[in-house]
């Protein structure tokens, strides 16, 4: 209270000093008081200064408290000058951090105290100079003030300090530790020790960019190429530990000087030894480090010698993949810039040692190298890619554990086969070369792209999923099954949860696979005996499913051959199918191609066994698919994915008794479905190449005349066609043979083949349309057997699927046409059949001329049954089984979907339709079963379908005519008819 009003006088000092002097117990409290007022009077610091010389013993907490409220800057440098004496420490200290309170309001006085600072730091640095055995951390400490000074406040050095900067420069050997700051001090004087040695300066920077351990350097570079000032001004507040922009007067000399100086050799040879130690004598080093100041030197010189190099980890791992992850980076930019191009040095070996030496969680460089790399081999005759039999030695076997290394490996071939197929049609398509696909199936893609997902909770690979994802759908679209992806999300849920008691608890665990294989033997026996002991059988099962990976995967072909084909036996337990298709998804989700193509084998017929794919691309790929890991055996040939994608029609190949096995024929259509999108995918990347080899031929030739190419749009009709066509296979499987008749109702025998001979020029329905002899109108479900009808659902849901992805193929299917008596069934089974009604007018009248042609024979007025014209000539008759095709579907969909809009194109297109039809073809039993399928759809047009078919009825057709309106009536006499119909 008595100091405060003191500081107003106009030499306050000497009284308030001798006040404290009688008051000893009050000078913390008043210097407390100076520093957290106000200083209106511009008189705290003579005060301070005078209080600190009546207590020399405090000085050191005064300067404290100075540094820790950031204020007052000149008296604390003053008083480590003039009483603490440890300007080195004192300036380490209060540079840490953010040390801008050091330089605002910088006064004569403290610029004259921190130059003498700058004395005593050069003096001990000429120190160490001098010294036979430098201390490096003195040195550190030193540089690192010198920096700061310098950078802070543009203090101007004089040419003996500046000498003695670059003597310290200069100092060898280089520690990691060192560079970094000695870095930091050519940035912050950059404009001075360029005017003073430009030369000198030249030399060091060579020095420094040839530490191997210190990759700063080449980081430089990099950023003074992008011009990037920010990360340079980031990289010396990290290394100096200090908030601080580095001048940009001497950065743009700098940049200007980087450019001109580093050859590219130099750049490429320095990044390919970050963090990497050469095994070789110190003579040997010497030489290395001559040739690489010659190579600086002299453009034309010879090409540095390769030596062998191993990594080398600096004290812990964590430098050591930071090391890793730096070089990642650098070498990454310099493939970029197309420097390893223009040095003619192929990084192929050090991209390989870098994908071995990666860990988890994955360096997200790692893929910008990747990325880089393989953009490289394709503009780059001197960069070549990792060849084939290199990944073959790292996937020795297959079945093994995955590793961070396998999986860069994969996604390096990815990436690589994703810049072939960018450059198709581009000048460096020829240097470009695709990994075979199955090379890509033998390293089990599925296995590892569950790996990535599921691998520490996918945080390991966090970096590359997304990408890996992308790539490995967009290469192999059959992967990407959401059926298959949503059984793996429950499966070990489901294997936990429903293993055998007594298998709850066990894990077998191997020293080798041939303890798998004996440890199995039993229960492979046990599967192939199912059918005598089911419940020993499902032990086997669970005791497979329960193994290890890689045993699972040794014995995947043992437990295939054991399972199939004798679960196609009807006799099967349900219990033990099960099993089987758990033991199926589970390895699906491993290794499906592998799996696909041993399935479809195990369950072809004996005479079908060694057959070989028909499809011409195919049948020329053989041999050389055998010798490239195909599926082989001693005595006969393997189907692959590669044949079955090139010719799916050899899936049809198999046992009938496939279609009859609701669970196995669950597991062909999964297999069916991955096929089609597999085909689809491998004949349009076919096409693409061959278009983009034509496509350069025609480039390098433009004077050459041009042939007639294929056209992409033949391929499209092409891929429809193979498409439709397997669709058709699958209706057709679904047609009920003798055996899958459970009963057959008696009402309304088939009347039709009376009229059907008169003279009305009609051909009976062939084809597709009359394959079975019905012996009533309407063709139940409840004919069938259950078999049958739980294949027809899996079936359906199937073709509703590819309805929806692929809108084409309702319309190419119902213009082909298939089975009559499966219309029923397809119309109520398929959800997405609605889509026919887009197109139906166009089926209707497909064919309106042989109609017409067929009506005019028949006689006019008197309707179809006239008989006028007798027999009819060849000439006249014609194939009508499309349009009552047409017209029984019209009529289904009328039934399942009885709307206002359908009700208005069956009064506008399809009742005329009806007539034209009935009286062409004689009343033909199919044209009458649409009939009554309408009345049932639509009540209130009962009446006038009736009159209609009276009019185009004929003498002959009355008898068919009285058992339709008969079939009409009792169809509308179910209450449940009304009840269900709005119309």
């Amino acid at each position: 209270a008595l100091v405060r009003p003191l500081r107003s006088l106009q030499d306050p000092g000497p009284l308030i000093a001798s006040i404290i002097l009688n008051h000893p117990t009050e000078f913390s409290r008043t210097i407390d008081s100076l520093l957290d007022t106000d200083d209106p009077h511009n008189n705290s610091k003579a005060i301070l200064l005078r209080l600190c010389k009546l207590a020399d013993h405090k000085i050191w907490s005064i300067r404290q408290r100075l540094v820790d409220r950031k204020v007052f800057p000149n008296l604390a440098i003053e008083l480590t000058i003039e009483h603490c004496h440890d300007e080195i420490c004192f300036m380490n200290r209060i540079l840490r951090g953010q040390p801008e309170w050091l330089t605002n309001g910088v006064d004569p006085v403290t610029r004259s105290s921190l130059s003498s600072i700058m004395e005593f730091v050069f003096s001990s640095l000429n120190d160490e100079l001098t010294s036979e055995r430098p201390d490096n951390v003195a040195v550190n400490r030193l540089l690192r003030i010198l920096s700061g000074l310098v950078g802070l406040m543009g203090l101007s050095l004089s040419s003996e300090q500046l000498e003695i900067s670059l003597g310290v420069l200069e100092m060898t050997p280089l520690e990691p530790s060192t560079v970094d700051i000695k870095i930091c001090v050519i940035l912050m004087s950059a404009a001075q020790l360029l005017k003073y040695s430009q030369i000198r300066v030249e030399r060091v920077l060579h020095m420094l960019i040839a530490c191997h351990d210190s990759p700063q350097m080449l980081q430089l570079v990099v950023y003074f190429q992008l011009q990037q000032l920010l990360k340079i001004d980031d990289f010396a507040s990290k290394s100096l530990s200090m908030t601080i922009v580095v001048p940009r007067g001497g950065l743009m000399e700098l940049s200007t000087l980087f450019t001109l100086l580093f050859l590219s050799k130099e750049l490429a040879t320095c990044a390919l030894q970050i963090g990497r130690v050469s095994v070789m004598s110190t003579s040997t080093s010497t030489s290395i480090s001559t040739s690489v100041s010659s190579a600086v030197s002299t453009p034309t010189s010879t090409p540095i010698p390769k030596v062998p190099v191993v990594l080398k980890v600096h004290g812990t791992s964590h430098n050591a993949s930071e090391l890793r992850s730096t070089a990642n980076y650098l070498v990454g930019y310099l493939l970029q810039q197309d420097v390893f191009h223009k040095s003619a040095i192929d990084v192929r070996t050090w991209v390989m040692d870098q994908i071995q030496a990666s860990t988890v969680p994955l360096d997200t460089n790692m893929i910008h190298l990747l990325r880089a790399y393989t953009a490289a081999t394709a503009r780059s005759k001197h960069i070549t890619r990792i060849p084939e039999n290199e990944i073959r030695a790292l996937f020795n076997n297959p079945s093994e554990d995955l590793t961070p290394a396998k999986v860069l490996l994969v996604l390096y071939m990815l990436l690589n086969n994703d810049v072939c197929i960018a450059n198709l049609g581009s000048y460096n398509m020829e240097r470009t070369q695709e990994y075979d696909a199955t090379l890509l199936e033998y390293v089990q893609i599925r296995k590892v792209l569950l790996y990535v997902a599921s691998f520490e909770g996918g945080l390991a690979f966090q970096a590359v999923q997304p990408m890996f994802l992308k790539l490995v759908y967009a290469q192999f679209p059959e992967l990407s099954d959401v059926t298959t992806l949503l059984l793996e999300e429950g499966l070990e849920t489901s294997l936990s949860t429903t293993t055998l008691p007594e298998l709850s608890s066990m894990q077998p665990i191997f020293s080798d696979s041939e303890d798998a294989v004996v440890f199995m033997e039993c229960h492979i026996k046990a599967i192939v005996q199912h059918l005598n002991d089911p419940e020993a059988a499902v032990k086997g099962y669970h005791v497979f499913q329960r193994l290890p990976q890689k045993d699972r995967q040794t014995r995947v072909r043992d437990i295939i051959r054991a399972s199939l084909p004798s679960l196609l036996n009807p006799q099967s337990d349900p219990a033990v199918m099960e099993a089987f298709k758990k033991t199926w998804d589970q390895l699906n989700s491993v290794m499906p191609h592998e799996l696909w193509a041993m399935t479809i084998h195990a369950l072809l017929p004996q005479s079908h066994l060694s057959m070989y794919p028909q499809h011409t691309a195919a049948a020329q790929q053989v041999g050389q698919q055998l010798q490239q890991k195909a599926i082989t055996s001693p005595r006969r040939e393997y189907y692959n994915f590669e044949w079955l994608v090139q010719d799916p029609l050899l899936l049809f190949k198999v046992d009938f008794r496939v279609f009859r096995s609701p669970i196995i024929f669950r597991l062909f259509v999964q297999i069916l479905g991955s096929v089609m999108v597999g085909s689809r995918h491998w004949f349009r990347k076919r096409f693409h190449a061959s278009q983009a080899i034509l496509q350069g031929q025609q480039n390098r030739n433009p004077t050459q005349a041009q042939r007639r190419h294929f056209k992409e749009a033949n391929l499209s009709a092409m891929l429809y066609i193979q498409d439709s066509v397997l669709i058709q296979l699958m209706l057709e499987a679904c047609q009920a043979r003798p055996e899958d008749i459970v009963e057959r109702p008696s009402r309304l025998t088939n009347g039709s083949s009376s009229s059907s001979g008169g003279g009305t020029g009609f051909v009976p329905i062939r084809g597709f349309h009359n394959k079975k002899n019905r012996e009533s109108f309407v063709s139940h479900v409840d004919e069938v057997s259950d078999t049958l009808k739980e294949v027809r659902v899996v079936t359906f849901n199937f073709l509703h699927q590819l309805f929806i992805d692929h809108k084409i193929f309702p319309k190419l299917v119902h213009f082909q046409g298939y089975a009559l008596d499966l219309l029923p069934t397809t119309v109520a089974g398929i959800d997405s059949i609605h889509v026919c009604m887009d197109f139906l007018q166009e089926l209707l009248f497909a064919n309106t001329q042989g109609s017409a042609l067929v009506s005019s024979g028949s006689g006019g007025g008197g309707g179809g049954g006239g008989g006028a014209s007798g027999a009819g000539e060849d000439s006249n008759k014609v194939d009508v089984s499309p349009q009552v095709f047409a017209l029984r579907l019209a009529a289904q969909l009328c039934e399942r979907f009885p709307l206002p809009n359908t009700m208005q194109i069956t009064t506008d297109l399809i009742l005329p339709k009806l007539r034209s039809l009935a009286a062409s073809t004689g009343f033909a039993q199919d044209v009458l079963e649409s009939a009554v399928v309408l009345a049932k759809a639509f009540p209130s047009l009962s009446s006038e379908i009736v009159d209609l078919l009276q009019e185009a009825s004929g003498p002959h057709d009355k008898m068919t005519l009285m058992r339709t309106v008969e079939a009409i009536n009792e169809a509308l006499s179910d209450p449940a008819i009304l009840d269900k119909s709005l119309l």
